[in-house]
Order: structure tokens, then C-alpha cells, then sequence
């Protein structure tokens, strides 16, 4: 079962055993985590779900979508290195060991 690391915005981390979550979004918000209101609940109509992947990650993981990089953008002004929606990252056995950074503020 993958599991999931997530560093929190006031400091902390936070590693969560991903169970049937379809998403790293899914996990999140299953569990309260700090600073992830995933307002949409999924639907990449927010950007309230942005998290920063750990630089080890960025490769491994699948592209982002031009939809999800311009939500991001336009919520933002840019696309920070590793700044992803985890609504789009799907819970794989791939993902086992992810660590993701909430940030402090979303979008």
C-alpha cells in the first residue's frame, strides 16, 4: 500500500498510508490536513489543493496536464517549480513513498 508523505504548512510532516484514496487530494482531505480546503473536491475547478513535489518526485511523476498548469497560473500569476494540483496526482503503486509540501496559502 503506498504511502504518502506530506509536510505540513506550520511545520511537521505527516506520512499516510493511502489506502483506497484515488488521488493524493483524496488522502488529504480524508485525514484534515492542514491548509488542503480541496473546495471542488477534485473537479480541477479550484486550485485549492496545490502542493510543492519534493525534487526527487518531479521526474517520476506523470506530466501535468495544460489545464492543470494554467489553473495554476491563473490563480497564482505563475508555476513554481513542483507546484502541482494533488486532485491530478493518482495514487499508484508508482507514487509509494511521495513526499509533497503543502504550502502556507492556496489559491
Amino acid at each position: 500500500m503506498p504511502q504518502i508523505t506530506f509536510l505540513l504548512p506550520g511545520g511537521g510532516t505527516q506520512t499516510l498510508e493511502a489506502g483506497d484514496a484515488p488521488t493524493v487530494m483524496h488522502l488529504a482531505i480524508r485525514h484534515d490536513l492542514p491548509g488542503m480546503p480541496a473546495e471542488c473536491g477534485g473537479q480541477l475547478a479550484c486550485a485549492t489543493c496545490m502542493v510543492d513535489v519534493a525534487e526527487a518526485w518531479r521526474g517520476r511523476l506523470p506530466a501535468p496536464s495544460p489545464d492543470e498548469l494554467d489553473m495554476i497560473e491563473d490563480t497564482i500569476g505563475s508555476v513554481p517549480e513542483g507546484r502541482r494540483l494533488c486532485c491530478q496526482i493518482a495514487v499508484t503503486p508508482e507514487v509509494d513513498g511521495l513526499v509533497v509540501r503543502i504550502p502556507g496559502r492556496q489559491g
